[in-house]
């Protein structure tokens, strides 16, 4: 087991990378009378790109997450993956990711792509761009602002395996409240163009250097430095991550002997199963989505004067959602798909296959109120069952699935689940029906709005926001049709 190393005091050594890399666009201000467009475009996209690095730094953060992360600017709810136990090694010369970091990385890639087109529309609004947007010292600024933060990284976090010391929570924290910050300076900036403008562009150099220093001296702080100064930086730094981290989980006890029955979930109704849970979430802020891009694409096509950056924006945009949708799925099946469900003696024990870690274990006398889920489209359409379970006293009362599993009466027997049958209460046909109807008559009316000659644009995007909401109705009825608990 790798011994953590103890913290030593590095700011300037860790600092002087970011200040020589942000040197170079504010010698453009200076000396190559950079216009503000060219400022704002060179720092929003660096931000873009070390934000992202922020969602990978978290895969890799090894104290558990805190329990209460309410106050943050990020929020990651206790959902798929946050209480998965274990990590996984991919490579020699990278540090193990914990798949319990996953919900953190992604909530970083969410707001990513918010702040990406929020920043795209307020850019194109405020700056109207030109060609000086695609000067090499443009594209030199922000490999060397990005390349200063990647050295930072290497340096610090896995160098001096700062990752030991640190949550998932602490290092999405920090860049996000810059982000917001820096969201703000950059919308700023046109305000204070006409009246100072040489001020304004070194004022966002300056603000975007105290945010990076502010990281490095919060984590840096302790007695001898100034506490003001302390105070002010950890708070644009956001949290330490050792005084946020939770303390690590009880191991399971496992009994040492061979399991008597091992059950497998069925692959292919996971993945549907995901695909369903995910489609709904995904398309309601598709349509949102939808707009920002094509605000920003049609900008970029009457800059470029060109069809094929539209066709592009366009494949960029099926990509975008696709790809959501992959990642969506992928973290539902990573949650359920790699479990396997194995007997030892009287106790459940639940493994995780490709973390070769125990997940959660259950005694006889733990597990109780054993039902089929009857509300899984996936189950009824593949012919599996998923099966719910109480397990726990008082606090450490947990609700628990098994499944998706495709001979539900030999799992029965094999785990010794106290149920009389794995048979599926009926659907209320009246509401389903009334539900694929009306669902399939709002997707066909969208599809004539779009393709009707004739009508203006604002319009067609007003009537595709207003269909889009309307499938909430027949979403509601399908649930409704579901066979209630009671």
């Amino acid at each position: 087991m790798r011994v953590p190393l103890p913290t030593e005091r590095t700011d300037g050594h860790t600092f002087r990378p970011i200040l020589l890399a942000n040197l170079l666009p504010l010698a453009g201000v200076l000396v190559l009378e950079w216009e503000a467009s060219t400022l704002a475009f060179v720092y929003g996209l660096e931000l873009l790109l070390s934000v992202l690095l922020a969602a990978g730094k978290a895969l890799f953060a090894q104290r558990q997450p805190p329990a209460d992360r309410e106050e943050g600017v990020l929020t990651v709810s206790n959902g798929l993956l946050t209480d998965k136990r274990g990590s996984l090694e991919p490579v020699a010369w990278l540090p193990p990711i914990y798949l319990r970091n996953v919900p953190f990385a992604l909530a970083v890639l969410t707001v990513l792509v918010m702040y990406g087109f929020f920043f795209g529309v307020t850019f194109v609004l405020i700056f109207q761009p030109g060609p000086e947007l695609v000067q090499p010292a443009v594209a030199l600024s922000i490999v060397v602002l990005f390349v200063g933060q990647l050295l930072e990284t290497t340096r610090e976090y896995v160098g001096e395996r700062q990752y030991e010391r640190v949550s998932p929570y602490a290092v999405v924290e920090t860049p996000a409240r810059q982000l917001f910050v820096l969201v703000f300076v950059l919308g700023s900036l046109g305000l204070l163009l006409e009246s100072f403008p040489t001020a304004a562009l070194v004022l966002v150099v300056c603000a975007k250097l105290f945010l990076e220093w502010s990281a490095i001296r919060a984590a840096r702080a302790d007695d001898e430095t100034n506490r003001f100064v302390d105070r002010f930086a950890r708070f644009f730094a956001g949290p330490d991550g050792t005084e946020t981290a939770a303390s690590e989980p009880e191991p399971l006890r496992v009994p040492d002997t061979e399991p008597q029955a091992r059950v497998r979930p069925d692959d292919t109704t996971v993945v549907l199963e995901g695909v369903l849970l995910s489609v709904p979430r995904v398309a309601v802020f598709v349509p949102f989505l939808a707009v920002a891009w094509f605000v920003v694409l049609f900008a970029l096509v009457d800059l470029l004067d060109s069809v094929a950056v539209f066709w592009l924006g366009v494949i960029g945009f099926v990509a975008v959602v696709l790809g959501v949708l992959a990642v969506r799925v992928g973290r539902y099946y990573l949650a359920y798909g790699t479990l396997e469900y194995q007997r030892h003696d009287d106790r459940i024990v639940v493994v995780d296959r490709v973390l070769e870690e125990p997940q959660w274990t259950a005694s006889p006398a733990d597990r109780r109120d054993v039902a089929v889920v009857n509300d899984r489209l996936a189950d009824r359409v593949r012919d599996t069952r998923t099966f719910q379970l109480t397990i726990g006293w008082g606090d450490a009362k947990t609700e628990r699935q098994i499944g998706p599993i495709a001979e539900p009466d030999r799992a029965v027997e094999a785990l010794a689940l106290p149920i009389e049958t794995t048979a599926l209460e009926p659907l209320n046909r009246s509401l389903a029906v009334g539900a694929v109807v009306l669902a399939a008559g709002i997707v066909l009316t969208a599809a004539a709005v779009l393709f009707v000659p004739g009508l203006p644009v604002d319009s067609r995007l007003e009537i595709a926001l207003l269909l889009a909401f309307a499938l909430l109705v027949p979403f509601y009825l399908w649930q409704r049709a579901y066979p209630t608990d009671e």
